[in-house]
């Protein structure tokens, strides 16, 4: 008895985690938040979106500004004069350039919309991701509850063999039995208690890998609260024939359509490859100016002067005056007006026509077309699997249906048999082993028969997520 008030406060201790009970739909909904898949198929999501922006913009022509200074000591060129100096010299360049893609043979175009298609593709694994991961929760979720009826029928099991063996107790102390049949009992007792307990931590385990596919902490408390099996809700086995089930799959499942986004990217790509083998034609243009911090204006004045020249005239020599530029005085020219007097502009049209890069182009092109043709092969191994999964499943789903009725005849068949046992014992014609396995027996049919029910639900739960309508407990 000791040992037994043991057991069940270790079971109240394992069964009272929190006083909040979580539902499926809960379940799904905190593991759709907090999975880390989930959230790298969003982060992978949100890069391709960036990605695609990012190339939409390519649209737009290219734009520099650039500024540079220099120090220059000793004989050098002067930045504004283009003449040798032997001076120290600070100067510098400011500049703006711009370039544009006019053509290209569509490879800008393609590359744009293949990125695009790129991202919608990973915008829908998102949502193939949490399919996946609501199939596994509502997985892990049937397991635990599968465990935690199989604790309890473990736990009946134990009761009843405890009564049985009180009620052998008194037997064997009026006379009526032999203290061997106690002892047998006894020993089925503690098989029924390590039974039972192992029951219970299975059906904790149960609850640590539903943690675990719901990021949910360990250490936190946590329970389930779940409707009894035979009333969870469930299509008709006949209505969820397997080609009609994997016809709506092809047009409601997330992956299938990401499948054919990824074709179409890679079709895209195929002609972004193509057009990078052809010239492509660009605009260039540009603004620029320079500084120097010795540059100078010279004031000049003209004046009519003799030169060193002479006129003859017979004997006599007349001096020849001409126009020359005196020098009266020197400014140096300040920042805004050395921008002002060398600011030049340029405009350009390049022509690049691709001759030779060792067949890189060209094997990029042939790259980008088997990729086309490894990505259409996926799609085909894909809907393959999927039509097989289907088929799979709803053969799964007719045999747990077969071996659900049998086990629940079994449990029938078991019971009655079990009463017959009992009767005979109590009158004396029936020994304790006999008894006892006629009682597992009963057990072992009950097990069973939850495993089986258990197992034809999930398996009409599979047909139903494959036809597109959910999870639904």
């Amino acid at each position: 008895m000791k040992k037994f008030l043991t057991l069940i406060a270790l079971t109240a201790s394992l069964h009272s985690f929190s006083q909040e009970k979580w539902d499926l739909r809960k379940c799904v909904d905190y593991a759709l938040q907090n999975n880390i898949s989930v959230k790298q198929a969003d982060v992978q999501a949100r890069l391709s979106k960036l990605l695609a922006e990012q190339s939409r913009l390519t649209r737009l022509p290219n734009a520099n500004a650039s500024i540079s200074t220099t120090y220059q000591h000793g004989l050098n060129i002067n930045p504004t004069t283009n003449v040798f100096e032997n001076v120290d010299i600070t100067g510098g360049n400011v500049g703006f350039q711009s370039n544009y893609t006019i053509f290209n043979w569509f490879a800008r175009k393609n590359n744009i919309e293949a990125n695009a298609i790129t991202a919608k593709a990973d915008e829908l694994n998102i949502e193939r991701t949490k399919n996946d991961l609501a199939l596994s929760v509502a997985n892990a979720f049937l397991q635990v509850m599968l465990r935690r009826e199989q604790a309890n029928v473990s736990g009946v099991q134990l009761r009843q063999s405890q009564e049985q063996l009180r009620n052998t107790r008194k037997f064997v102390e009026a006379g009526s039995q032999p203290e061997l049949n106690a002892i047998q009992l006894e020993a089925q007792v503690e098989r029924d208690s390590a039974t039972y307990i192992q029951a219970l931590a299975s059906a904790e385990q149960g609850i640590i890998n539903l943690k675990a596919f719901m990021n949910f902490d360990f250490a936190s408390q946590f329970d389930i609260v779940y409707p009894a099996v035979e009333n969870i809700p469930v299509d008709n086995i006949l209505d969820l024939q397997p080609q009609a089930v994997y016809e709506l799959a092809l047009l409601n499942q997330p992956q299938q359509k990401v499948t054919a986004l990824r074709i179409e990217s890679s079709q895209k790509l195929v002609g972004a490859a193509r057009g990078s083998m052809y010239p492509t034609l660009s605009a260039s243009g540009s603004l620029n100016t320079r500084f120097a911090n010795n540059v100078y204006d010279y004031r000049s004045q003209t004046i009519l002067g003799p030169t060193s020249a002479y006129a003859l005239d017979n004997a006599n020599k007349y001096p020849v005056y001409a126009y020359q530029n005196s020098i009266i005085g020197v400014d140096k020219v300040n920042f805004g007006n050395q921008l002002n007097r060398y600011f030049g502009q340029a405009l350009g049209l390049n022509l690049s026509v691709p001759l030779f890069n060792a067949h890189q182009a060209r094997t990029q092109w042939e790259r980008a077309k088997i990729n086309v043709r490894q990505t259409q092969l996926q799609d085909d191994q894909e809907k393959q699997t999927l039509r097989s999964n289907v088929f799979i499943s709803y053969q799964d789903a007719f045999s747990a249906l077969q071996k659900y009725n049998s086990s629940k005849k079994s449990v029938a068949v078991s019971e009655k048999a079990l009463e017959y046992a009992q009767k005979r014992y109590d009158v004396g014609l029936l020994g304790t082993l006999d008894l006892i396995t006629t009682r597992n027996n009963v057990f072992t049919a009950k097990i069973q028969e939850l495993s089986n029910h258990y197992e034809y639900v999930f398996k009409l739960k599979v047909l139903e997520f494959f036809k597109g309508q959910g999870i639904r407990l």
